[in-house]
């Protein structure tokens, strides 16, 4: 009996001091999958974008918005705004510099450009890096941000290519606003000749799919 209750106090004390170890930072617990480290972000643990819309997509059936259609044959394509190293975004000019530029935050917590046609339809959204990605505007006066993700799910309910650039737009007019830099999905500098990459990608991937939407099943 005296050995049983060693056991369980040793247990406790491990238990607390672990929980002490992970609220100081020391430890990190397993994350899910679909979060990984980002080097452009002080190693801060960040969301993959792809795995966040999917996450939108298995919410969208109990939300008033219509987020894109995500399917195996579908193509996310991300652009990241940055803070340059050591520095971060204040939220409350962060935030302001979104809705400057049309966005408007909505479900999920996160900001959405919304179509004109249909008020309802989500073209593309930006959501914080780090977990869970939600903008808190409670908050907006104490809070910082490591950085944002803008992406789009194509093919989309509007023209591809347009939404594409109007995206990469939109990502230079935010970064310009709170003084970051563009990168891409891997954390590379978005240089001129990467965004004519990407550009070539959506319009390679928008004519294979117009294509085998056009043979018969």
């Amino acid at each position: 009996m005296a050995l049983f209750r060693w056991a369980l106090l040793l247990a406790g004390v491990l238990l607390i001091a672990g929980i002490f170890a992970y609220s100081r930072g020391w430890l990190t617990l397993r994350l899910p999958q679909f979060l990984r480290r980002n080097r452009q972000a002080d190693q801060e643990s960040l969301i993959d974008p792809d795995e966040q819309q999917k996450e939108l997509h298995a919410e969208q059936e109990e939300q008033p918005v219509k987020a894109p259609l995500l399917s195996s044959d579908s193509m996310i394509v991300t652009v990241r705004i940055m803070p340059h190293p050591g520095e971060s975004f204040p939220a409350e000019q962060l935030v302001l510099i979104l809705r400057g530029t049309g966005l408007q935050h909505g479900k999920y917590g996160i900001f959405h450009k919304l179509s004109t046609a249909d008020s309802s339809v989500i073209l593309y959204s930006v959501a914080s890096l780090v977990e869970p990605g939600a903008f808190d505007l409670t908050k907006l006066k104490e809070s910082f941000y490591k950085g944002v993700s803008i992406f789009v799910v194509l093919p989309a309910p509007e023209d591809g290519v347009a939404l594409f650039d109007d995206m990469l737009e939109t990502a230079r007019t935010i970064a310009r606003g709170v003084g970051g830099r563009l990168v891409d999905q891997d954390g590379t500098v978005l240089s001129v000749q990467r965004e004519r990459f990407m550009r070539e990608e959506v319009i390679e991937f928008l004519r294979r799919h117009s294509v085998q939407a056009a043979q018969p099943e």
